[in-house]
């Protein structure tokens, strides 16, 4: 494939809309939408190299082994889901300073301890957004702080009954199963 054009055809409060253009292999010309948060491609070099926005906390209570996991009211989905804490990168932050902002403000715990695990895609189907994975370990409680357009309930779980709710369809989003795969690893 080769990359021919970028253009940026709708602009919104957090997400603009892209149109792609390829040449494919037998110089056929394909088009193709995505999304980003980055309001400013231009071309391939900014498609690629734009930095992740987001961060994905994997807390574990040492004194009991247990996972912290949030349980959200998420407007596109709709619904209640389940999923470990997370969040944006702040404009002059760090993916590790997010994490543990997002971390306190989304559970009510700060970390002594945190530690990068991967970056990920969060959808490569339809944007160029990537993710950062973070462990936090030592965890202390401090005081719950969620923006006030979330609406997050907090509890711990073994990673027995993580693995169950993931198994049963209770918890179906990527990070989660992404989060406790690189707990496990």
């Amino acid at each position: 494939m080769k990359f021919l054009n970028i253009k940026r055809i709708e602009k919104a409060k957090h997400i603009c809309r892209y149109d792609l253009e390829y040449e494919t292999e037998d110089k056929r010309i394909k088009k193709y939408e995505i999304v980003s948060r980055d309001r400013h491609l231009h071309s391939l070099e900014d498609l690629q190299s734009w930095s992740s926005k987001t961060v994905v906390i994997i807390a574990i209570n040492k004194e009991n082994g247990k996972l912290l996991l949030n349980r959200e009211f998420r407007m596109a989905a709709g619904d209640w889901i389940y999923n470990f804490p997370s969040g944006m990168i702040d404009p002059g932050e760090t993916p590790s300073q997010a994490a543990k902002r997002e971390l306190e403000e989304e559970t009510g715990y700060l970390a002594g301890k945190i530690t990068f695990l991967r970056k990920t895609y969060t959808s490569c189907g339809y944007t160029n957004e990537t993710q950062y994975f973070y462990l936090a370990e030592n965890l202390y409680v401090t005081e719950q702080q969620p923006d006030p357009s979330e609406f997050i309930d907090v509890k711990e779980y073994s990673p027995q009954e993580v693995m169950e709710m993931i198994a049963d369809g209770t918890i179906d989003t990527s990070s989660a199963v992404i989060g406790l795969l690189d707990y496990f690893l």
